[in-house]
């Protein structure tokens, strides 16, 4: 090793470009030998700008969503993959280049807002979680969750970053992004099947508080726009996420919708709850359209013999004696009608 101080600056940053030339990114470990090194040598040690963004925007999150640093994936990376995890509903992979978007499985590719101008994948010192600094203000940084989410986190610093936030969502033939009348968005297979749900808008200032957004669909773009202002406390953190289960609720009528992720199932007052895995059906949950599961050998159980007398009785039996037994026995008589339910398989 060279005594010669200004030396040994050029040859670490001679490394420094081969290593970006090849997209690899500095894990945290080795970041902090080289500081040390460099301090002992130099007497201060500093990280550069995309480095200290990169820290600062998952510090902004901690503060503000810290939740979302929460069950992330274990991950792996190369020289052209900044992140990469398999999970049940296929590989997820981060990349190192933002104009190469990030891989769901084999069926999505979601583009990065800015990614024409943002810097490379830059290491947060969290293990598997990489920035991209989009040079006007904002950051990307999208997150791999163990149970399948990916979660694409915006860290807007101040009132002069851009307010709408473009993702190009690149679908397989036959597919297309949808909005439907609730805002829910989906990427949507030929045969109506959903491929990916997203969740709903959300955005939260320094402290917390909701900020106004919401949710576009251009063609094949889903646009995130923040209504923030120069009275909002910064740092605003947004995204969207996606899982990898999606829900179809299918209703008595016949209709259906998808579910946003995290919604509670019972929610769903259908007939049919139908589980996605990336466009595939994986299960039908039938439902007695109160939100609850159906006995599936409900058909001859005492509860429901009971449901069909009752409701007969009180469509055909002698009204002079429903009359008669007025009171609780007439309410639960009328009651008794819509519970013909539990008979459903």
């Amino acid at each position: 090793m060279t005594d010669n101080p200004s030396s040994f600056r050029s040859v670490l940053n001679e490394e420094k470009d081969s290593m970006k030339k090849f997209r690899v990114l500095m894990p945290a470990a080795t970041l902090a030998g080289v500081c040390v090194i460099a301090a002992s040598l130099t007497g201060f040690a500093a990280l550069d700008a995309e480095e200290v963004n990169a820290v600062d925007a998952v510090a902004a999150i901690q503060g503000v969503a810290p939740e979302s640093l929460s069950g992330l994936a274990a991950t792996s990376r190369d020289s052209v993959t900044a992140a990469a995890a398999t999970v049940e509903g296929g590989r997820v992979v981060v990349p190192a280049d933002p104009t190469d978007g990030l891989s769901l499985g084999d069926s999505v590719q979601i583009g990065l807002p800015f990614a024409q101008h943002a810097s490379d994948a830059t290491d947060s010192q969290l293990p598997g979680v990489v920035a991209y600094d989009n040079k006007n203000g904002s950051t990307t940084v999208p997150l791999i969750k163990a149970d399948g989410t990916l979660q694409i986190n915006t860290v807007i610093d101040n009132a002069n970053a851009p307010r709408r936030y473009d993702y190009p969502i690149g679908v397989p033939q036959g597919a297309t992004l949808t909005q439907d009348a609730n805002g829910t968005v989906a990427v949507v297979a030929a045969d109506g099947s959903p491929l990916r749900v997203f969740g709903e808008a959300w955005a939260k200032d320094a402290n917390g508080s909701p900020v106004p957004t919401r949710y576009e669909v251009h063609g094949s773009t889903l646009t995130q726009v923040i209504e923030f202002s120069e009275h909002t406390a910064f740092p605003v953190i947004a995204d969207p996420s996606t899982g990898v289960y999606s829900y179809n609720c299918v209703l008595q009528n016949g209709s259906s919708y998808f579910l946003k992720p995290g919604t509670a199932l019972n929610t769903c007052k259908g007939s049919y709850l139908q589980k996605y895995i990336n466009g595939a059906k994986v299960q039908t949950i039938a439902l007695t359209g109160y939100g609850t599961p159906a006995n599936p050998k409900a058909f001859g159980t005492p509860d429901c013999y009971i449901a069909i007398g009752v409701g007969l009785g009180t469509l055909y039996g002698p009204g002079w004696l429903v009359r008669f037994l007025s009171g609780a026995i007439g309410y639960v008589a009328t009651q008794g009608l819509p519970n013909i339910t539990a008979c459903r398989g």
